[in-house]
């Protein structure tokens, strides 16, 4: 496996990504659109979270602590966050795809991150429709306020777009550091035998799935980390694997990934710090539960339809 390759490959892609994504918040464009979601959005959303489907397309923790102050001034029960919370994982899509899989994973897969996109997006679409239908009912009473300022301007000029470039850069920067350390344990565990180890446990499950010794590989290295994984992916194309097994790994990795890793490392001590814990735990349900197991389902089902 040429890691050098793969390590660069991603770094460059990943660069590209935060460059384009912070040069799209200097000119106001997601701003721009920020307001026209959530127009879309407060048909089901209680009108004090009005605006958290937009702060998701800008930064998910903004979002949260914003929901959380909101929650804190009694101007808002539980049940009302969660609504808020599932229609903005639409809005947390569309962030993903133009901060992630479009400048990043789109040049490293090609048409298989667009499979990949709207396979996802289809489950995000769900539940936004479920929390319209029951938010339009809860809320069709109450008066919704303008929370988005209505006069958003485009910025293009070489300062806006040297301080995107810039910003771009920096966060290039510190995402290389912390990929950089998961790629060396990565390839450590590879090279110790230590992820053999836990291809041991998993391979009797995962060769029932039609998968070989390279696509267990990359379901173990997904639950250390995806993002290594999609550039795994790249490779599994070159040795012209089908669309249905890279994608049914990719959605078995992630959803994986966030089982048996992200929810208690990232997700809980995250949400325990801004929210009450019954509400903190019925969120990282919603937030990582859910997602993950639709992953995990639609991984399989990918990888049986291949076998």
């Amino acid at each position: 496996m040429d890691f050098l390759n793969l390590y660069i490959i991603s770094i460059a892609s990943i660069t590209f990504g935060y460059v384009i994504a912070e040069m799209m918040n200097e000119t106001n464009i997601i701003k721009l659109i920020g307001k026209k979601t959530s127009k879309i959005a407060k048909i089901g959303i209680h009108p004090a979270l009005s605006t958290i489907p937009a702060l998701y397309l800008i930064s998910p923790r903004l979002a949260h602590t914003n929901a959380s102050a909101i929650l804190k001034k009694g101007k808002i029960k539980p049940f009302d966050l969660y609504g808020a919370i599932l229609g903005s994982n639409f809005s947390l899509r569309i962030m993903y795809i133009y901060r992630y899989y479009l400048p990043v994973l789109f040049p490293l897969l090609g048409v298989v991150a667009l499979y990949f996109i709207g396979l996802r997006i289809i489950f995000d679409i769900f539940l936004l429709a479920v929390v319209m239908i029951i938010g339009r009912k809860r809320y069709k009473n109450m008066e919704y306020g303008n929370e988005i300022n209505s006069n958003i301007n485009l910025e293009f000029s070489r300062k806006v777009f040297k301080r995107g470039i810039l910003r771009g850069l920096k966060l290039s920067i510190n995402f290389t550091v912390k990929f950089s350390f998961i790629f060396l344990i990565v390839i450590l565990m590879i090279y110790f035998g230590l992820l053999d180890e836990i291809t041991k446990i998993l391979t009797p499950i995962l060769k029932s799935l039609g998968l070989d010794s390279f696509g267990i590989t990359y379901i173990s290295t997904s639950i250390v980390s995806p993002r290594v994984s999609y550039g795994i992916a790249k490779i599994m194309l070159s040795y012209n694997y089908s669309i249905y097994t890279v994608l049914g790994c990719m959605f078995l990795g992630n959803g994986l990934f966030v089982l048996a890793y992200e929810w208690w490392s990232r997700i809980l001590p995250y949400y325990s710090g801004l929210y009450p814990k019954d509400v903190a735990f019925k969120l990282l349900f919603i937030q990582a539960v859910l997602p993950s197991m639709y992953s995990v389902v639609l991984g399989i089902l990918l990888l049986k339809l291949n076998v």
